[in-house]
């Protein structure tokens, strides 16, 4: 069975309409101007957004720099992703951060961010971050919920 040009675009542009970013994917058929019968990969409807999630425990602000732990994990995003963690003072300062990438991280795990204790106030921080997920060229961010946690002076 042989396609015609018109035909060919006709599908493209059916499966732009249908959104054709995921990689999972269903099936969908239309009829062209021609009477050609056409079928097109549809993004799937039931597919779940990417997301994460990044908790820190509470613990004691020690002297000098150290590093402390934050437990994170990423569901539903393809094999490129990249999380960055941002790490905030009770007055909303930036005061450290972390990036991991899908290719080298795995999905669920704990890594630690760096604080000195001459630089900040010991109190209430919070940790919250974006989930960039690439599919070829389509690249989303998601927001990840923000996390409280305390550092306190011994």
């Amino acid at each position: 069975m042989t396609y015609s040009l018109r035909s060919l675009l006709v599908a493209i542009a059916v499966a732009a309409l249908l959104g054709t970013t995921s990689a999972t994917a269903a099936t969908a058929s239309t009829t062209s101007l021609d009477g050609t019968i056409l079928t097109a990969l549809a993004g799937s409807e039931s597919a779940e957004a990417p997301t994460a999630s990044a908790k820190a425990s509470d613990g004691t602000l020690k002297r000098g720099c150290r590093d402390y732990p934050v437990r994170y994990k990423v569901k539903h995003a393809g094999e490129d992703w990249l999380l960055d963690l941002i790490v905030r003072d009770r007055s909303g300062a930036d005061v450290a951060s972390v990036s991991l990438h899908g290719v080298t991280s795995p999905r669920k795990g704990r890594t630690t961010f760096s604080v000195c204790r001459s630089a900040v106030e010991a109190g209430r921080f919070t940790v919250r971050g974006v989930l960039t997920n690439r599919d070829g060229y389509d690249q989303t961010e998601h927001a990840v919920g923000k996390h409280r946690f305390w550092l306190k002076r011994r």
